[in-house]
């Protein structure tokens, strides 16, 4: 109860902190950012994968002195990840400074984020900390840092900054390989897509969620080893939502929204038809894959960071005089998923 309050309360405060002055809001937009990444590296070691991390970095990682050949992960495969234990560890074997070091280097690049893409960046950091902030910064350590940083880099795609895009997608696999998902997602952006391929691409999702799933789960299950997905294949996430899903519907009511008001949406960024069309890929992925509940979280979760800068341009949406009721009522819908959150860890 003391943490929805404090949630809450944070809400009343992004929507003071948005009538700030530009200097003021930039150096808020900071320190909210820096509290929230001490906060996330401070937790408690229950929390669930946090043992797991910290057995890597205690038993099985070496500082770059004592670094050989033989030495690898525990727990997971990246490497990158895993380098990034050894610079810490080359310097402490304290392990709350190791999770606050990827704390605040997750952080910097959400803090870019909200900076170069959110109409209302304290509103992005509320969709942030009611959507993703306990399940990535508390426990997930590894996509939270790869997904922030694909998340940042999305820009590239609209200026058709291909090698820098492919940099940053590379850089995060070396964190989390489910970011190589990224790499269609600018191919699909050099097409024009419009509202009805959208609206057919989703009629496909279903399609292919209702009829074919059978064949979906024949496929994966045979190839899953390979793919490196067993964990989100198991028998627990098997049909365990389906298409009764209800972050499925809260995915298309957004994206839905976001596409039908195309005019006053790309008024409020740049890159509104980039992140459009990466939002668009998540929902796909979330409603095609939805025999498998782990699965299509996990694909979709990547670019459904992006409601970050889509709810708070829904907002701007909405004529001034009335605006306080979308603040209200996104700031109860957030207080809602914020809940169920934490019922969920």
């Amino acid at each position: 109860m003391i943490l929805i309050l404090f949630f809450v309360l944070f809400c009343f405060f992004a929507f003071l902190a948005e009538k700030m002055s530009d200097d003021y809001k930039s150096l808020s937009l900071l320190f909210v950012c820096i509290i929230f990444a001490i906060i996330a590296g401070i937790r408690d070691e229950s929390w669930s994968d946090t043992g797991a991390y910290l057995i890597n970095f205690m038993d099985y990682t070496p500082s770059f002195r004592d670094l050989t050949p033989i030495n690898k992960p525990y727990g997971y495969t990246e490497k990158g990840f895993y380098y990034l234990g050894v610079l810490v560890k080359s310097f402490t074997i304290d392990s709350t400074i190791y999770f606050l070091f990827i704390s605040f280097l997750t952080f910097y690049f959400l803090y870019k984020t909200f900076c170069q893409y959110c109409i209302y960046p304290f509103w992005g950091i509320c969709v942030y900390i009611s959507r993703f902030y306990l399940l990535r910064d508390f426990q997930q350590i590894r996509a939270g840092l790869a997904y922030a940083i694909v998340v940042f880099g999305t820009k590239y795609i609209t200026n058709r900054d291909w090698k820098r895009y492919f940099i940053l997608v590379f850089i995060s696999s070396l964190f989390h390989k489910s970011t190589l998902i990224a790499i269609p997602l600018y191919f699909i952006c050099m097409i024009n897509v419009k509202k009805i391929h959208i609206i057919i691409g989703i009629v496909l999702a279903f399609v292919i969620s209702i009829n074919y799933s059978d064949i979906i789960m024949t496929f994966i299950n045979n190839n899953a080893s390979d793919m490196m997905i067993e964990t989100y294949t198991g028998e627990k996430f098997i049909r365990e939502y389906g298409l009764s899903n209800p972050m499925i519907y809260y995915q298309l009511f957004l994206l839905m929204a976001y596409t039908f008001a195309e005019n006053r949406m790309k008024l409020t960024t740049e890159h509104y038809y980039t992140i459009r069309n990466a939002y668009f890929y998540s929902t796909f992925f979330l409603i095609a894959l939805s025999c498998y509940t782990a699965l299509s979280g996990r694909t979709s979760s990547l670019f459904a960071t992006l409601e970050v800068v889509i709810i708070p341009s829904l907002v701007f949406s909405f004529y001034k005089n009335i605006r306080w009721v979308a603040y209200l009522g996104i700031a109860l819908a957030l207080s809602v998923i914020f809940y169920l959150n934490m019922m969920r860890v």
